[in-house]
Formats: C-alpha cells, structure tokens, sequence
C-alpha cells in the first residue's frame, strides 16, 4: 500500500533549523526531494509508508542529502584520522552489516532513516520503487 505525499518547504525547514535558505537553496532542496522519491517512492510522489510515520521518515531522508551536499566534503564516510605535520586524513563509514547502511549512517539524520525504516525492510534489503515485486 504506498501513501501519497508531498514535501512541505517551510514545515521541513522548521524541523531541520540549519538547513536555512542561506545553507541550502529551496530549488536544492526540491532536486534533492526528487532524489527521495527516486529512491523510497514510486516516482510520482506515493511512498510505502504509513500515513502516522510518513512525513518523519522522508524528512530524515531529505535531510540526511541535504547535509551531505552541503558538508563541504567531497568524499563518502565520516574522518576516522588526521594527522596535521604532512597533513594525512582518512574516512570510514560507521559499520553497519550492509553497504546501504553505512550509506545512510554518513549523518545523524541517515543513521535515524535507517533506524526509522528498519520494520520496512527485508532481510537488511529495502524494496521500493515502481511495481517492484523480489520473487519476480
């Protein structure tokens, strides 16, 4: 059963404060809203979640790429060491027991998506998108 929703601008600003326009435009934002029902949706804007939890979970999702385009940082993963004579920096993901998981666990914003989602997925998979069906 997918459900129908549609992103509120000002309500999603209100609950994820520093995503101000000065951080994130709203035409970035709306790209990025894009991507969310790209990847959780049907792509014409109905999701499979139930109405009660809908709006927390995409806006998590949003938020959590929103903060990775605008980290300033051009690589996957969070600093796992820096050295600063010779300046030496390297990255990992926190580890979860699927590539998708760390994906998602790069912000505290993907880390609560992926708590939020965990009922909704199959054996560490997520099944979304149009009319897909994992027997065939």
């Amino acid at each position: 059963m997918m459900t129908p929703f549609k992103l509120d601008l000002p309500t999603f600003r209100k609950m994820y404060p520093g995503l101000t326009e000065d951080v994130i435009s709203d035409v970035e934002l709306l790209t990025l809203w894009g991507v969310v029902d790209a990847l959780l949706g049907d792509g014409e804007g109905n999701f499979p979640y139930p109405e009660s939890s809908i709006q927390t979970i995409l806006y998590t999702a949003l938020c959590h790429l929103a903060t990775l385009e605008t980290n300033g940082m051009n690589q996957p993963g969070r600093i796992a060491s820096a050295t600063e004579g010779s300046v030496s920096t390297s990255f990992e993901n926190l580890k979860i027991q699927s590539e998708t998981g760390e994906w998602w666990n790069q912000t505290k914003c993907g880390a609560l998506f992926w708590v939020l989602t965990k009922r909704y997925r199959v054996a560490c998979r997520f099944y979304g998108g149009r009319k897909f069906h994992p027997w065939g």
